[in-house]
C-alpha cells in the first residue's frame, strides 16, 4: 500500500460520504464497517461511495460496499450509492453482483462545497490480528450473500478462515 492509498470520510446530514484515493483494499478499508455501523446508529440513513479517485477495489472493499448496501433484518434498509465510477469500477461492481443492491449515479458528481474529508478514527480499526482476520471473513461473507456465483467463489475462503479462527 502506498501513501496515496487511503480512504477518507465525511458525514453530510444523514449520508456518510466515503472517498477512496488510489487502491481501496483490505490494507485501508477494515475500519469502514464499524465506522458505518456507528454512523447508522447515530441516525445516518445512507452512504455514498465516490470512486472518482479510486484506481482499484479488492474483494474486501467490495464487501464493505455490500455490507452498506444489504439491509440487515433488524437494522432496516441501508442505501448505498456509487458516484463517479469509471468503466473498470462498474465492471467490478457488476461482476461481483453489487449493481443489484446499489444505486449508481450515471452522471459525474462533484463533491459538495465545503466538504471536509477525514481519515477514519483509529477506534474503528481492528485492534488485533484476530479481529482483522474476522473482519475480512465477515466482509467476504457479505459477498457470498449477493449471489450463488459469489457463494461458490468466496464460500471456501470464508469457511477456511472460520475454521482457523475456531482453532486459534
Amino acid at each position: 500500500m502506498s501513501e496515496e492509498d487511503r480512504i477518507l470520510v465525511a458525514v453530510l446530514g444523514k449520508t456518510v460520504y466515503v472517498k477512496p484515493f488510489g487502491d481501496a483494499t483490505q490494507s485501508n478499508c477494515l475500519g469502514l464497517p464499524d465506522f458505518l455501523k456507528a454512523m447508522f446508529r447515530e441516525g445516518c440513513t445512507g452512504v455514498a461511495f465516490d470512486l472518482a479517485e479510486c484506481t482499484r477495489m479488492d474483494s474486501t472493499f467490495l464487501g464493505v460496499i455490500a455490507s452498506a448496501a444489504i439491509p440487515a433484518p433488524h437494522e432496516g434498509g441501508k442505501a448505498a450509492v456509487i458516484l463517479n465510477a469509471d468503466d473498470h469500477a462498474r465492471r467490478d461492481l457488476r461482476m461481483i453482483g453489487l449493481m443489484a443492491v446499489v444505486a449508481v449515479k450515471e452522471e459525474p458528481c462533484e463533491p459538495p462545497p465545503g466538504l471536509e474529508l477525514s481519515p477514519i478514527d483509529f477506534v474503528h480499526l481492528p485492534a488485533t490480528e484476530r479481529e482483522r482476520v474476522r473482519k475480512i471473513m465477515d466482509l467476504h461473507e457479505q459477498l457470498t450473500r449477493l449471489n450463488e456465483k459469489n457463494s461458490k467463489k468466496f464460500g471456501p475462503f470464508v469457511r477456511m478462515i472460520g475454521e482457523e479462527l475456531q482453532q486459534g
